[in-house]
């Protein structure tokens, strides 16, 4: 049974975030899966947004719960190999976190990551970003489904999870949103 833990328009006027807004985010969860859908606006260029999350040796400028980030490989001009090391905290308790994902630039711009489990704390996962020009703003949505490779404590746990999965959601728009309209290398 999928659970939705939120669903809301969650800033209705860009002041609250910075000039763009962050339009919706839902954390779900079925079963063992998490699944993330994160509607953005941002007051820049889709090449400035889609090239701060290229960036991939610099992914902690965006979010600082990810200690170390490189490239492994490169499979092709538009695929790379990518290991992250983040730290997740939800109040006093913290995960330490390894994934490695082929991330691939799409033809038409849009981005999509496939986890590679046997070098993960996941044993699945898949994320798919979407951008769309709006003037000269950016709509992104972002979507994402994993499952863990950890224990998760069955009553605590599930809930403990959203709620990271929703903060980290939360702070890395607001970053990539600083730092995409105000041009931040």
């Amino acid at each position: 049974m999928t659970v939705r833990v939120v669903a809301a328009l969650w800033l209705l006027h860009a002041a609250a975030v910075g000039a763009g807004e962050v339009v919706e985010i839902v954390v779900e969860r079925s079963d063992a899966r998490y699944r993330v859908v994160i509607d953005a606006r941002f007051d820049a260029p889709v090449e400035r947004v889609r090239g701060l999350l290229t960036d991939f040796p610099h992914l902690g400028r965006i979010n600082d719960s990810i200690r170390h980030s490189e490239v492994l490989a490169t499979l092709s001009p538009q695929r790379h190999r990518v290991r992250t090391e983040a730290r997740v905290c939800v109040a006093l308790l913290c995960k330490d976190i390894a994934q490695v994902q082929d991330v691939a630039v799409l033809p038409n711009g849009d981005l999509e990551a496939t986890v590679r489990p046997a070098d993960s704390d996941f044993r699945y996962g898949a994320a798919y970003w979407e951008f769309r020009a709006q003037g000269a703003a950016t709509h992104m949505r972002f979507r994402s489904e994993i499952e863990p490779a950890f224990w998760v404590p069955p009553l605590i746990g599930p809930w403990l999870i959203r709620r990271a999965l929703h903060a980290e959601a939360t702070k890395t728009i607001a970053n990539l949103e600083r730092m995409a309209e105000a041009g931040s290398p």
